[in-house]
């Protein structure tokens, strides 16, 4: 037997995961290991082809940092929103979702005027918008219609890096 008649009569091919031809929407709750990007709290929608690539799209929105520095409260987080495409891979029980997301990533800063010296300081605030890049893992184990999860991913914005760990949970139709 020729190796072109290995191929033909058994070619090879990926099993459909659970998740493929499905469109999903979840729930993301976890934290982020860096000033601005601590407790975190999202939305993310898709659809998993049936040949188990993923596209969709995902919003996060850290709550961020207060703290008084003596002469007024100075509060940082961070937010990003964008595409994001993927692989489903069944795994058993599970489907595991390598993906990356690109998009844009804005930090807010301000600072709520205090006193110093008898003098008022006024308010300020500030955001910078950026690209952002991050790739990622979710861990899904379906229930029926519904599924639980965790997701890690690593957000990339210039020199500003974080790790965050998030839950998820949620529907797909």
């Amino acid at each position: 037997m020729t190796i072109g008649t290995l191929l033909a009569v058994s070619p090879a091919r990926a099993e459909q995961a659970p998740t493929a031809g499905k469109v999903s929407i979840g729930a993301l709750a976890g934290y982020g290991f860096k000033d601005g990007v601590n407790l975190g709290l999202g939305v993310r929608g898709g659809y998993t082809l049936p040949a188990n690539i993923y596209l969709g799209g995902t919003f996060v929105y850290h709550l961020g940092k207060s703290e008084n520095v003596g002469i007024g409260d100075v509060k940082v987080n961070v937010y990003y929103f964008g595409f994001e495409g993927g692989y489903d891979i069944g795994a058993g029980p599970v489907v595991i979702r390598p993906y990356l997301g690109i998009g844009a990533a804005t930090a807010k800063g301000s600072y709520s005027g205090g006193n110093f010296g008898g003098y008022a300081i006024p308010s300020y605030s500030s955001s910078d918008t950026k690209l952002g890049i991050w790739p990622g893992a979710t861990l899904l184990y379906p229930l029926g219609s519904a599924f639980i999860g965790a997701d890690a991913r690593f957000l990339i914005v210039s020199d500003y890096n974080a790790l965050s760990l998030f839950a998820t949970g949620g529907v797909q139709f």
